[in-house]
């Protein structure tokens, strides 16, 4: 046993090299120090990976294999090797010498926000206390407070802080006043990148080649998750070309397993996804059912081994890749909101921090982008520039327009939002605020009331009195992915109905438990989650009903079922392509020497009845009630003479006078 020089304590880390969590190591909060000295012997003993250790006060069946792979490789404890794991040289150093500080001082130099949690116990605090200024102050993205009070576990095991169990507070000791000044801090204002190393750059040029593959090959489905490749997604291209080596050395299946296995000490089934990966990348092939070739794509890359140049293969062949160049410019997005841009604007199946991740990380080390916080990124000018030399090449500016068409700034916006703010717990007021602007969008005359015993949103109709209603809404944020019954209370919510005289009450969250529906129909409660508030949206998009027709959605009890609107959605529709293809008919008809243009309202229900669009033919009253509507002054489009109807305008004219309506009458609600 012995004391380490403090002039040999582990070096800090760069903040975002940190890892985000600490060891959770079995046993009981006083063991952890003790359970995890005796996992490391055990491991220096490398004779059987598959026991379950016996730790002290613990009931876990993990075994050492688990533990090595899930609590202690994070942290560096332990290496894989061929024939299972051993110590890393500060774990040995930590069990020769039994110095504590030295493994506390480890800890601060790998793990965010633990040497920092020191620094603000200057004043005791609770953890929940340290839990907002890790997350308000270091824009770390935690959901639970156990990330502090496992740090804690740990401090208070070193000897570097106290608990007060009466008040909940946390203190620093003396000792821990004393080690706070052996190791270095990251402050908040500190956690920036180092700078853009691409600023003095001019251009940017990528081999034509890989671009003249992509051009080829583009039209290729694309898959939503990245495949497996070998070795550590940050170091990708080494594992890249290591494989694409031994192929060209050797492509048979049994070779190359065997590389992987003692290389990288896995499964042939782990060496057959790296293959199909490489495969639809396009630098290698199958030439048989045992054999594998480089292709001459493959043998280019690697003669320069360059990762910028694959990148045009990775973004043929996964969706949300260099369209997240086009969402960071000019602004700064973190991972967590760009994986909800990625599901709400790209197709990705869910919003995927962890695969948003392996598109930063490929995007960063090509010096496309760059960390401005912790969690947020933004464009280098290597970015910048990649955009302007080959944006069109990648299709990035046809598709940034083509989802300004489909998605409106304001729909995807919105949707965006709805899914960010309802993780966030610890700020129901963010939810609540989204969800009254959303009610906005589809026509309501929303109110965010909040705080504590008011309801979160009322809902009312501007219309008569005699078709009017109000509804409350009750916003549930929460950080697991399900609102489940224990965060609501129904007595509450009827006060709530009964305080602002409403018709209906409604919840609304990310999604509901099967006991919280239930009860939810036993209360006449409607919930609206976020999947069925985004089709509520578009097809609000599409075809926009009154708001006193959505009324029947709020009639309902559990899970909403949008399908009440089917029938007036396609009424709307009716009439809206009624009344185009009546203008049409009578444009048409303009040319015709006989009518001169002139048509009753029985030569149009003639004419319309051959026409496939309606699924029911319109009768004559739904025609003479067009035609009214299109010889009104306002629109003037058709002009009547006795019983004859022709057209006074085209299709144009009738868009615009059209337009003009709707603008006067937004001029009018921004008016009052």
């Amino acid at each position: 046993m012995y004391t380490v020089d403090v002039n040999v304590y582990p070096k800090n880390k760069e903040w975002n090299q940190k890892i985000n969590s600490t060891p959770s190591i079995p046993g009981g909060k006083n063991n952890v120090l003790e359970n995890l000295r005796t996992l490391l012997l055990e491991v220096e003993k490398g004779k059987d990976f598959d026991i379950i250790p016996s730790l002290l006060e613990s009931s876990s069946n993990s075994t050492l294999k688990d533990l090595c792979v899930h609590q202690l490789s994070p942290m560096n404890f332990v290496n894989r090797t061929k024939n299972g794991w051993e110590l890393s040289d500060e774990a040995r150093v930590w069990i020769e010498s039994e110095d504590n500080m030295y493994l506390a001082a480890y800890f601060c130099a790998n793990v965010k926000f633990f040497a920092e949690i020191l620094f603000y116990l200057d004043s005791p605090k609770t953890s929940r206390e340290l839990f907002n200024i890790a997350v308000n102050e270091y824009d770390l993205t935690w959901k639970v407070i156990s990330t502090i009070n496992n740090r804690l576990v740990w401090l208070r095991q070193f000897g570097l802080v106290d608990f007060q169990e009466f008040s909940l507070l946390y203190s620093i000791t003396e000792k821990g006043k004393q080690f706070l000044q052996l190791v270095k801090l990251v402050m908040p204002e500190n956690i920036i990148s180092a700078g853009d190393e691409t600023k003095s750059e001019k251009s940017i040029e990528i081999d034509s080649r890989y671009i003249e593959y992509y051009t080829e090959n583009r039209n290729i489905s694309k898959k939503p998750n990245i495949g497996y490749y070998l070795g550590k997604f940050a170091d990708i291209d080494y594992g890249i070309a290591s494989l694409l080596s031994q192929i060209k050395t050797n492509g048979d299946i049994e070779a190359i397993n065997e590389y992987t296995k003692e290389k990288y000490n896995i499964k042939d089934s782990s060496t057959r996804s790296a293959l199909n990966s490489l495969s639809a990348l396009g630098l290698i092939e199958r030439k048989t059912n045992t054999t594998y070739e480089v292709t001459d794509l493959g043998m280019i890359w690697l003669s320069d081994q360059n990762l910028l140049s694959l990148l045009p293969l990775f973004h043929m062949n996964y969706l949300f890749f260099f369209e997240i160049l086009v969402e960071l410019k000019d602004k700064t997005i973190s991972s967590k909101e760009l994986a909800t841009i990625g599901k709400v604007s790209y197709g990705l199946v869910k919003d995927s921090v962890f695969e948003i991740n392996k598109r930063t990380t490929l995007l960063k080390q090509s010096k496309l982008i760059i960390n401005v916080t912790a969690e947020k990124w933004t464009l280098t000018n290597r970015g910048l520039l990649f955009l302007e030399t080959y944006g069109a090449a990648f299709g990035l500016i046809d598709s940034k327009k083509q989802k300004e068409k489909k998605d409106t700034v304001e729909n995807a916006d919105i949707i965006s939002q709805l899914r960010i703010a309802s993780k966030d717990s610890y700020n129901p007021a963010k939810f609540e605020k989204v969800i009254r602007d959303y009610f906005e969008i589809i026509g309501f005359n929303a109110e965010w009331l909040g705080g504590s015993g008011k309801t979160d949103v009322l809902l009312k109709t501007d219309s008569s009195p005699l078709d009017c209603y109000v509804v409350t809404v009750d916003a549930k944020s929460t950080s697991s992915n399900v609102v489940t019954d224990s965060l609501v209370d129904f007595d509450t919510l009827l006060e709530h109905k009964r305080k602002h005289n409403s018709n209906y009450m409604a919840i609304v969250g990310r999604d509901f438990n099967e006991r919280l529906i239930k009860r939810a129909e036993e209360h006449n409660v409607a919930l609206f989650d976020l999947e069925s508030l985004e089709q509520l949206l578009l097809l609000h998009k599409k075809t926009p009903l009154k708001t006193t027709q959505y009324r029947k959605i709020f009639e309902q009890s559990g899970n909403v079922d949008l399908s009440v609107l089917t029938k007036d959605i396609n009424d709307k529709e009716h009439t809206g392509t009624l009344i185009t293809e009546i203008m049409s008919i009578l444009i048409n008809e303009c040319g015709d020497p006989i009518t001169k243009g002139r048509l009753t309202v029985r030569d149009l229900y003639m004419s319309l009845r051959g026409i496939s669009v309606f699924s029911s033919t319109p009768n004559t009253d739904e025609i003479k009630t067009v035609l009214d509507f299109l010889v009104s002054p306002i629109v003037g489009c058709v002009l009547k003479e006795r019983d004859y109807y022709y057209a006074a305008g085209s299709l144009k004219d009738l868009s615009q006078a059209l337009r003009y309506l709707e603008e006067k009458c937004f001029w009018s609600i921004n008016k009052y």
